[in-house]
């Protein structure tokens, strides 16, 4: 079988809808940016034509000596939105449509006839004279002769007009508009979808609280009788009871997921302890190829809440023990003082890492390379640090010799 196949069904639907949004603007950009620069080419078009008209009608006048005439096309042509600059047969400049090009004409004549080609004219000029190689770099100049001898009169060098230059920026400004509304729609998106995610999470942590709640109060009024009933302590009424007390204990995690928890704690040491403790007690279950270690640097305050706390802890140690290798391995927890006055947790293990294909959705829901399990874990983990606590949470290292989760807490004081 084809391996896009596969490929496709492993993407998300709302990485779909963004690809077809993405390849939809995209589309619209480049039917939108064609037919802006045909327009922009019939503009040139026109403004070639309009430049060669005028210097037909010019070469006329001077055909029929009337100079006057030549003086009020000149002119009039200063309204033009094409720039242009005639020359005399030296190359000296003598008239030009100041508007257009941003530099007026000289009040006096005689400074138009002292003018040296070649340069040192002053700023204004000599900016004259090197439009006048840009424009014929760009467009052949039109000759204005006259028809009875065919002697060159004067020349007609013109630039782009303004209107095309301003039609062919559009695809870049709609480009800009375009990138902005597409980043805006996909935010809009991804807020609609991680509150729909929100929801869901929050639903599910409550009504699982619930469901709970029943059972466990049925449970405690069951075990009191045991208690009454058995001779003095006995060991497996109070396992039970134990037992009894983490279920209270998840089915309070799960309700105050679905609520704005309180922080109210700030001894996080005692929290990573108690959490690494409450491996410790199974560990004799494991065979003993767990070697599970605390360590602690920490001198900052962070307030956190001590239930979800734990319950991210057990999470990342719950994972690494499962990612350890048949022959055992190490998981580490460890406590430092983080940047201004938060606190860095690490939770490492000496499993076989993260693949490649994996690290990027590790922390969505529902995902899990389990063969049971919901994939929530670690979603709620980011959850509990990122939400509620005000922190982040990252994959430090991965790879052959392990994987380290790294979670950054604010300090009290933030």
């Amino acid at each position: 079988m084809a391996w896009w196949p596969q490929s496709l069904k492993r993407l998300r639907k709302r990485h779909i809808f963004t690809a077809y949004l993405l390849v939809g603007s995209l589309i619209i950009f480049m039917a939108i940016s064609q037919a802006a620069f045909r327009v922009a080419d019939r503009v040139e078009e026109q403004a070639r034509l309009s430049t060669w008209l005028l210097s037909h009608f010019a070469s006329l006048h001077l055909a029929q000596g009337q100079i006057v005439g030549l003086g009020e096309v000149l002119t009039r042509t200063r309204e033009m939105d094409v720039p242009f600059i005639v020359t005399d047969n030296q190359g000296r400049p003598v008239l030009w449509n100041g508007t257009m090009i941003g530099i007026p004409m000289p009040d006096e004549q005689e400074t138009l006839a002292g003018i040296d080609p070649e340069g040192g004219n002053g700023p204004e000029l000599d900016r004259i004279l090197e439009l006048i190689r840009e424009y014929d770099a760009r467009n052949e100049p039109f000759a204005i002769t006259d028809p009875a001898t065919g002697q060159r009169m004067l020349t007609l060098h013109y630039g782009a007009s303004v209107l095309g230059r301003h039609i062919r920026w559009m695809p870049y400004l709609e480009l800009m508009l375009l990138v902005v509304f597409f980043l805006l729609i996909v935010w809009a998106l991804n807020v609609k979808w991680d509150g729909d995610e929100q929801k869901l999470f929050a639903g599910m942590a409550k009504e699982t609280a619930h469901q709970l709640g029943t059972p466990i109060t049925s449970i405690l009024g069951w075990l009191a009788i045991l208690r009454d009933r058995a001779s003095g302590e006995d060991e497996v009424v109070e396992e039970i009871g134990r037992d009894v007390s983490r279920l209270g204990k998840v089915s309070e995690r799960f309700s105050k997921i679905g609520s704005r928890p309180r922080l109210d704690d700030t001894d996080l040491q005692d929290a990573v302890m108690s959490a690494v403790a409450y491996f410790e007690k199974r560990l004799p279950h494991l065979s003993g190829r767990v070697d599970l270690r605390c360590e602690c640097e920490l001198n900052n305050l962070c307030r956190f809440n001590r239930d979800l706390m734990e319950w991210v802890l057990e999470n990342l140690i719950k994972n690494g023990i499962d990612a350890l290798p048949e022959q055992g391995g190490t998981i580490l927890a460890r406590l430092d003082d983080g940047p201004r006055g938060g606190a860095l947790i690490r939770v490492s293990d000496t499993g076989s890492g993260i693949p490649s294909a994996h690290r990027n959705r590790i922390f969505e829901a529902g995902f899990t390379t389990k063969s049971r399990g919901w994939g929530m874990g670690l979603a709620l983990v980011k959850r509990i640090i990122v939400q509620y606590h005000g922190g982040r949470i990252q994959v430090e290292r991965t790879g052959a010799t392990g994987t380290t989760f790294l979670i950054t807490l604010p300090g009290e004081g933030n």
